[in-house]
């Protein structure tokens, strides 16, 4: 197994992506810390991570309230005695209108959440990898960070910032044996796609039908990508065959966007 005998920590673990990736880190040996808002959610992800005989435990943690954050690294260093996976999965839409009609506070809430976010739970947890000298930490970005998205400019300017994030960060911890890595998945399978769907349409002037297939129809592959290929994708970031792995974003969007 990839991540036999590590802990891992998921922020946002009770659905989507992050439920798959929650769910794909223990088939790969790893124990896993489920981090979020969905209490409920999450328990129901324990409860398949034990079932197939990896312990887990679940925090409470809100990306807005810092203090949460902290108090989830010290639970996980409690529980466990070490952190070895890092995956910032947690992250919001924001609004979908042109920029001249965002309100400031609504551009901020979405930086709050998918950058300020990122660097606190990041700021949380590498205190004790530093101090064992390894870990890996994988940011689930976006490829709208590398591209337009028609009313969206607070979420792709928020997933750009990640790229910089990413980079700078694994510079800083290589030393210490420590990776970081970015996954951009393009049009992912599930609610956060329909919603997006349904407000480009709108923008557009086109069907949603229209909008849907052109997220497919766009790529070399004609098709959209399922939460357990990313989830796939990060299992792999996470564990030692990505040893010379660092600095990268790495797309998972059926070649919709292929840099």
């Amino acid at each position: 197994m990839l991540l036999d005998g590590s802990v891992a920590v998921i922020t946002g673990a009770g659905t989507g992506i992050g439920r798959e990736i929650a769910l794909r880190l223990a088939e790969e040996g790893a124990d896993v810390v489920l981090t979020g808002r969905s209490v409920g959610p999450m328990e129901e992800v324990a409860e398949q991570i034990r079932a197939g005989g990896r312990k887990t435990l679940t925090v409470p943690m809100d990306l807005r309230d810092p203090a949460s954050i902290v108090t989830a690294a010290q639970a996980a260093q409690d529980e466990f005695g070490h952190v070895d996976v890092l995956v910032n999965n947690s992250g919001v839409g924001g609004p979908s209108k042109p920029l001249w009609e965002i309100d400031a506070e609504e551009w901020e809430d979405t930086f709050l959440v998918n950058v300020t976010g990122t660097f606190l739970c990041c700021k949380a947890f590498l205190p004790a990898m530093l101090a064992q000298g390894s870990g890996s930490i994988v940011v689930v970005g976006s490829i709208t960070g590398k591209r337009p998205l028609l009313n969206r400019t607070p979420y792709a300017a928020s997933k750009t910032a990640l790229i910089g994030l990413v980079r700078t960060l694994a510079w800083e911890v290589g030393p210490s044996g420590i990776r970081v890595n970015l996954v951009s998945p393009g049009g992912v399978e599930g609610e956060r796609l329909e919603w997006v769907v349904e407000q480009q349409a709108a923008a557009q002037g086109v069907s949603v039908e229209d909008v849907r297939a052109g997220f497919a129809e766009g790529s070399p592959l004609k098709k959209l990508v399922s939460p357990v290929e990313v989830a796939d994708t990060v299992a792999f970031l996470a564990s030692p065959r990505a040893a010379s792995i660092t600095g990268e974003d790495v797309n998972v969007a059926a070649g919709l966007i292929m840099y």
